[in-house]
């Protein structure tokens, strides 16, 4: 493949890539920071743009730090973090850049308030799924290469909760003595794809989720033994059936091994019981910095939906200052866990419904809602979910996205149908990554 040297990373893109220009060409490069020079090797070629791998760093700026871990970088090539060798600061400057680039040239600068920082910079992610391979006959567990579905393992992943590498590097043992097959996903054979955590925040209570391919699993009573001995705080052992080809972790089916299938986390004075299945933020201190701003922002409203709701845990927590408040979800489990959740904390007026939001929506909104709130996929809304809540003529909308291109592009049809921004507010929820949150309150005009 075609080399190019001593190219100087002049920006930063999204996905975490830096830039470069070659030949008239711009350079997308990971594992790169701005004024890096490095050698690369160019790995995708198009027209104007390409791709390349860092064969050597000729150069770095003196603000960057040795990555804290084995598996990142371009020797590494795991694809969990983009960041790990900047500090802290860099990287919440760098997002900011992002940001400002990405919605300035449609939005007034002054609106776009400077990223909030996360509580904690590492080990922050309450869930986590490794994707389970084997190598040189034995099997390993990791995240995968960026792009690819290659696992590159480690030994101390630096964003997720510590015990989570310590658990399944044991199952992974165990599995080898049992002689038990990892998944294939090229020829659709073996057995064990993914070994997966959900934990409350105090790490108190801890779900183990083994997704295999078939319902049989020959070392389940062994593994049951021994990981709730070796692990007290483990409440729960899930076996998760996925048996399509298919890049979707979690299967229709599943079974209880041991213990139960949720957890309960506290979260902004409230309990709330957490399927394993069910959505819920990863970073807990930095969710509560948003709905901290939410209830700000809500002001006086108290006709409320919450869409893409989950268990409940923003549209819940803000029920104290709301009188009405519908929730709108599309899995059941979640709804289930969401109505548990209401009942637990003695929270009445209350609706439920399960279903897409752009199947219900219509449906649920009166002309009575002072506010909607949005927290929807990285896909963003569904193209009609704008014009019903224009119609409606909601007063507020506050839009929580984990995409902000997507965010970008549903902000523009919110301001084409009379809305205007009144606050874009970045939260660091992802660090080490490029990952960014970002809360948007818009208004009818």
């Amino acid at each position: 493949m075609k080399e190019a040297k001593g190219l100087k990373v002049e920006r930063i893109a999204l996905h975490g890539y830096g830039i470069a220009h070659f030949q008239g060409k711009t350079i997308f490069i990971p594992y790169t920071a701005i004024g890096d020079i490095v050698d690369i090797r160019i790995t995708q070629e198009k027209k104007d743009i390409a791709f390349g791998s860092v064969i050597r760093y000729q150069s770095r700026p003196n603000e960057i730090i040795e990555a804290p871990c084995e598996a990142f970088g371009p020797k590494g090539q795991c694809g969990g973090c983009d960041w790990l060798m900047a500090p802290y600061k860099t990287q919440l400057r760098w997002k900011d850049i992002l940001i400002k680039g990405i919605f300035e040239p449609f939005v007034d600068p002054a609106l776009i308030q400077e990223i909030t920082p996360s509580p904690v910079e590492y080990g922050y992610r309450n869930k986590a799924f490794f994707p389970v391979s084997s190598r040189k006959g034995r099997l390993i567990f990791g995240m995968y290469q960026s792009w690819t579905h290659t696992v590159i393992p480690h030994k101390a992943c630096q964003i997720q909760m510590p015990i989570f590498d310590k658990i399944a590097q044991r199952v992974i043992e165990l599995a080898q003595k049992s002689k038990v097959q990892a998944y294939e996903e090229t020829k659709h054979a073996g057995n064990l794809r993914q070994i997966g955590f959900r934990s409350s925040s105090d790490g108190k209570e801890i779900l183990l989720i083994l997704v295999t391919k078939s319902a049989r699993l020959p070392f389940s009573n062994l593994l049951v033994k021994q990981i709730t001995s070796e692990f007290p705080k483990i409440t729960g052992i899930i076996q998760n059936i996925q048996r399509n080809r298919s890049n979707v972790i979690l299967g229709d089916d599943d079974r209880v091994l041991w213990g139960k299938a949720f957890i309960t986390e506290r979260f902004h004075g409230l309990s709330f019981r957490v399927h394993y299945r069910s959505f819920l933020q990863v970073n807990p201190g930095a969710s509560s910095l948003i709905v901290d701003t939410m209830r700000e922002q809500l002001g006086s409203a108290k006709r409320v939906i919450d869409a893409y709701s989950g268990i409940g845990t923003i549209g819940l927590s803000l029920a104290s200052q709301i009188r009405e408040l519908s929730l709108i979800e599309e899995v059941p489990e979640a709804v289930e866990d969401a109505r548990r959740n209401a009942e637990l904390n003695k929270i009445k007026d209350v609706e439920f419904y399960c279903g897409r939001v752009e199947d219900l929506l219509g449906k649920v909104i009166t002309r009575d809602q002072d506010a909607i709130i949005l927290d929807p996929p990285r896909s963003g809304l569904a193209e009609q979910v704008p014009g019903v809540i224009a119609r409606a003529r909601i007063p507020k909308v506050l839009y929580l996205s984990c995409n902000p291109m997507t965010l970008a592009r549903d902000l523009k049809s919110f301001l084409a149908k009379g809305y205007s921004l009144k606050l874009l507010k970045p939260f660091d929820m992802f660090p080490q990554t490029w990952h960014i949150e970002t809360l948007a309150v818009l208004e009818r005009t």
